[in-house]
């Protein structure tokens, strides 16, 4: 039974887990978990016997040697891999295994589940289709403010992953800068104390203080229209004027570049000095 088995776990209710992946944690003896030790305690809430079975750990850190050994497992005798909670695959380590395991010809199976982007989308009561996932936002504030442009000239509902750390920080910048923009703030999906707050960027500041700062948080922005990247007032338009005005220096041209491609401007400066 060679290959990969991505197991899809409870984002928070043990109820949650499906049959299949059951029967796929049952079967197989050696397991790829992100934290080893949530992973053993969710087997105990299941009643789960691991005592026969090999738990190791793969996580975003792990190195380049985890990496080949773990593919080496899947080729000679298989194995799965959950993350802590959720998909694998969301904001998770396993998108480098995937990617390795495919490009050596390694089968790759899926145990699907509950996903805390859709479940949220269902609760949020802002339009599903189209969503966009952008899973943590970047942590400078300028990077923030980029997104936002590009947030205004994308339709549909924009789905975020926020900790209890920067969550009201997050919501400060986003708020003032999307007022009149439909939110959905949830928390804690699943468990039993899930929570959704619904609200209008305008009206942040009056319900701030209700939200309750424990457990992981979703963030849901809904965006009635496409708008124009071109806009007046628009830092991607003042940018495209000033250097037709003035000549495309180096960093402004980085800076407008960034804009577009939503890269750091750092990067996009590195590119154009290697070329």
């Amino acid at each position: 039974m060679s290959g990969i088995c991505l197991v899809t776990l409870p984002i928070g209710n043990k109820d949650d887990i499906t049959l299949k992946a059951l029967d796929s944690i049952k079967a197989h003896k050696i397991i790829y978990a992100e934290d080893t030790r949530v992973f053993k305690e969710l087997c105990q809430k299941l009643n789960i016997d691991y005592k026969d079975k090999e738990i190791r750990s793969f996580h975003d850190h792990s190195s380049e040697e985890n990496l080949k050994g773990l593919l080496k497992t899947a080729t000679q005798e298989g194995c799965i891999f959950t993350s802590d909670a959720g998909s694998p695959l969301i904001s998770d380590p396993a998108y480098p295994i995937i990617k390795a395991a495919l490009a050596q010809g390694i089968d790759v199976k899926t145990c699907g589940g509950v996903s805390s982007i859709i479940v949220a989308l269902e609760l949020s009561g802002l339009a599903p289709i189209p969503f966009h996932f952008h899973g943590f936002l970047a942590r400078e504030k300028n990077r923030v403010l980029d997104f936002i442009t590009t947030l205004k000239s994308q339709y549909g509902t924009h789905i975020i992953f926020e900790g209890k750390s920067r969550v009201m920080q997050t919501l400060e910048i986003l708020t003032k800068a999307l007022a009149n923009y439909e939110f959905a703030l949830a928390r804690e999906l699943t468990k039993e104390f899930e929570s959704v707050y619904r609200f209008k960027g305008e009206q942040f500041s009056s319900i701030k203080d209700a939200i309750v700062m424990k457990g992981e948080f979703v963030i849901l922005i809904y965006n009635p229209q496409k708008e124009s990247l071109m806009t007046e007032g628009n830092q991607l338009l003042e940018l495209a004027q000033d250097i037709l005005k003035n000549g495309a220096k180096p960093k402004k041209m980085a800076k407008l570049l960034s804009l577009i491609t939503q890269k750091p401007t750092k990067e996009v400066y590195e590119i154009m000095s290697r070329n």
